[in-house]
């Protein structure tokens, strides 16, 4: 791997002169070719690709996304991931330009499951799936072998990364609230889900039971979990027609405390609920619960 800046004087990242654009030209430009983009082909770079609609519908409201990335990247002609410059002095792992960022790849004019940001000193790399990030380095490491691997296989175009978002990817709702950084400022807000298919129920502890369900929105089908104590436990069965409540009650009894929903019948229901502030981990995954207030019979 050759060193793509050794040439290059990172000190003049405390240059107050050195903004944005130098990070563009002098950085992110040898960057990109060097994990073998062009501005033409299939392996493409577009460059600041404006959004016709400048929103994501989050519940009831419009979230603006008030950033265009600088680059939108294509692995064989379809959509992988963006990249967005920032300044040498912007935070770029958490806060409102990660969120922003998340917001226009998660839009569905781009739709990509990597997002990244740099700001010269690093390249941070995010899943849609995961709450921190997948990869983080800085650029004048990036000639270190192991690194220059990690990275190609996220972002290079021979990536062993999926490129776009697969057939019937579903991403969970919680997370996606959480990304945009909405419940920041909104944290006791309700989110009512007026007619919500549930697939599985289970009793995860004494005092903790846990429902999952499929939730659409802005185009999108979104998976969603909520947690909820055995008080709420009484208007979750109460919410169902009398046969299914007798199967949860019978189920949830006994080993292996759960029960699944025919996948063509999935009960509706009505569900008032916070989002939760744990988010979980599994190998596959990040997640985060909302915490059901009351569970009602849908309309």
């Amino acid at each position: 791997m050759p060193d793509l800046y050794a040439n290059f004087d990172f000190r003049l990242l405390d240059d107050r002169d050195f903004r944005e654009d130098s990070v563009r030209e002098e950085l992110i430009t040898p960057l990109l070719r060097a994990l073998g983009y062009t501005a033409a082909g299939p392996d493409r770079i577009i460059r600041s690709r404006p959004l016709e609609h400048p929103f994501v519908q989050i519940g009831t409201k419009r979230h603006g996304i008030n950033i265009i990335p600088d680059y939108l990247l294509q692995i064989g002609g379809e959509n992988a991931w963006i990249l967005d410059a920032k300044a040498p002095h912007e935070v770029i792992d958490t806060g409102g330009n990660v969120e922003q960022a998340y917001s226009y790849a998660i839009h569905r004019d781009v739709r990509v499951p990597l997002y990244a940001l740099c700001n010269g000193h690093e390249i941070v790399i995010f899943e849609l799936t995961k709450l921190t990030p997948v990869f983080r380095a800085p650029l004048n490491e990036l000639s270190d072998q192991d690194t220059w691997n990690h990275l190609l296989f996220y972002v290079g175009t021979q990536s062993a990364m999926p490129h776009g978002l697969p057939l019937g990817f579903r991403l969970d709702y919680g997370l996606h609230v959480a990304k945009t950084g909405i419940h920041q400022s909104e944290r006791e807000v309700i989110y009512m889900f007026e007619s919500l298919p549930i697939g599985f129920v289970a009793k995860v502890a004494d005092d903790l039971y846990a429902a999952t369900g499929i939730y659409g929105e802005d185009g999108l089908e979104f998976m969603i979990t909520f947690d909820f104590t055995p008080e709420t436990y009484h208007g979750f069965l109460a919410a169902l027609p009398d046969d299914l409540a007798s199967r949860v009650r019978s189920g949830l009894s006994h080993q292996p405390y759960q029960v699944a929903f025919d996948q063509n019948a999935n009960p509706a229901m009505g569900v008032a609920a916070k989002l939760g502030d744990a988010t979980h981990t599994n190998t596959n995954e990040s997640y985060r619960p909302f915490i059901a207030v009351e569970f009602f019979r849908a309309a």
